[in-house]
């Protein structure tokens, strides 16, 4: 009988760990989703490039190893044929390596106009082996000394 009564001590104990890690992880689900959203609406103009196209960064973040990552957006003075379409703005999550000077995007999003005028994001790619060069408006330069003066 003791066997029995420590079985279901043990079993207890497990239920309210896990009854626990539950709640909060329902509890800190939507706190994380927020934060993540105000990080990415709070974007701040760097500079322009040559041809007038705003450059701007948000939610820069300090890595190990001299790196960043950062949010990128450069907003098109003129719709930029790229990538297969006139797109109005282009937006990246990229992966900075100060001591190199390289930025590797993760993901890059490009925008249209729809109808309305509202922003429609018309092609997604996981690569971009132009990024920031001459096609895209020539502004890795730019933003690489900004997100890489950060943090130090």
């Amino acid at each position: 009988m003791p066997q029995s009564m420590s079985c279901k001590l043990l079993l207890g104990k497990f239920a309210l760990k896990k009854a626990l890690l539950i709640f909060f992880a329902i509890g800190l689900a939507p706190a994380v989703i927020v934060s993540l959203v105000l990080a990415a609406g709070e974007w701040r103009t760097i500079g322009q490039t040559e041809a007038g196209d705003k450059v701007s960064v948000s939610a820069v973040k300090v890595l190990r190893n001299n790196q960043r990552t950062a949010l990128v957006r450069v907003e098109y003075k003129e719709p930029a044929d790229l990538q297969g379409g006139p797109f109005v703005e282009m937006r990246a999550r990229v992966k900075f390596n100060c001591s190199s000077g390289s930025a590797a995007p993760s993901t890059v999003w490009y925008y249209t106009r729809d109808h309305s005028g509202r922003y429609v994001v018309s092609k997604k790619a996981n690569r971009d082996d132009q990024f920031g060069k001459e096609p895209e408006g020539n502004f890795a330069d730019l933003v690489s000394k900004e997100v890489c003066s950060q943090g130090k």
